[in-house]
């Protein structure tokens, strides 16, 4: 069965250190993660902004890694790239069929569609209509077995000249890409693990640059949506909040299907930290243009959470590295 697809090349087994990297944002991130026991760990980071000279930002990088390439001699100059924004889609799928279908065969069909719709939504996104899309990764993540065969089947996808960016500027720091991964979907595979009973919640990831919005039921990502928006400290900062607002709300009238949204939004990402945007989110009426039975309530992450959550990938290339091991 096809548990997970990341395109990390040839090598079996994946580094105890390594390194994670989000690229996506006026932020260039990089950090030092350990994989010990089941468990994830930071070792060190380092963060530069890219600011109005692309190629010093990319020199400060640069020497960004190799700082901590002396400080953390052991760990591999492998990297794990996190994707997320409007450049990206994820999402969870259900493929039924009948109990003769192979899983392998259905996920494989079920792979193509995906891979075309994500292709069809980027591209009226840019208005362009040559857009390539490439997949990241697949992973089944529950199948059922009754009248009907159910797989249930995680994609992320990104544009590939936004993926040949990213590849670039690892590249030029020194290190040595395995592959992406979403960082929605980590950091919804990291909070399902410590929530008490299924995660079912909105989870907003401010960036600098870029505002992402993932949608969670029964701990499982079923989308993200995403705009661009710059963060900036000057002029009037509650109009500024109020047009950002307008825009998130946009962004929730995309999600189509939704009976009623999760009572819970987490915020995250450098720019959830803008001054007064806990208090409006906390205050905004959301039930007044979407169905919220109540008043959600509002939970600020760390916002080192994002990046750090990578460390997700390694722990599941490990699971599956060692079932394949014990067969």
């Amino acid at each position: 069965m096809i548990k997970l697809k990341l395109p990390f090349g040839k090598r079996e087994e994946f580094p105890d250190q390594f390194f994670a990297l989000d690229l996506g944002g006026r932020v260039l991130k990089a950090f030092v993660l350990n994989c010990d026991k089941g468990t994830v760990s930071s070792l060190g980071s380092r963060k530069i902004t890219r600011g109005d000279e692309p190629e010093e930002a990319i020199t400060s990088f640069k020497e960004a890694i190799e700082e901590l390439r002396e400080d953390f001699p052991e760990a591999e100059p492998q990297a794990v790239v996190g994707i997320s924004g409007p450049e990206s889609l994820a999402f969870t799928t259900v493929v039924r069929s009948a109990t003769t279908k192979d899983i392998e065969e259905l996920t494989k069909v079920a792979r193509e569609q995906a891979l075309s719709a994500a292709q069809r939504e980027l591209r009226r996104s840019f208005g362009d209509t040559k857009l390539s899309a490439v997949e990241i990764e697949a992973e089944i993540l529950e199948v059922k077995e009754a009248d009907k065969l159910e797989v249930y089947l995680f994609t992320s996808f990104a544009t590939d000249d936004f993926l040949s960016r990213q590849a670039n500027l690892a590249k030029r720091a020194g290190l040595t890409l395995w592959g992406y991964s979403s960082l929605p979907f980590n950091l919804v595979t990291e909070l399902s693990k410590l929530e008490t009973g299924e995660l079912n919640a909105l989870v907003f990831d401010l960036g600098g640059s870029k505002t992402e919005t993932s949608l969670v039921f029964g701990s499982q990502l079923m989308e993200t949506q995403s705009f661009y928006w710059d963060f900036v400290e000057n002029g009037n900062p509650a109009a500024f909040l109020d047009l950002w607002l307008e825009a998130v709300s946009t962004s929730l009238s995309a999600f189509d299907g939704v009976d009623v949204f999760p009572s819970k939004i987490f915020l995250t990402g450098g720019a959830s930290a803008f001054p007064g945007l806990l208090e409006v989110v906390s205050s905004y009426p959301w039930s007044r243009d979407h169905p919220f039975d109540v008043a959600p309530e509002i939970v600020s992450l760390d916002a080192d959470r994002l990046p750090l959550s990578l460390g997700q990938v390694a722990l599941r290339v490990k699971e599956e590295t060692d079932e394949r091991g014990a067969e």
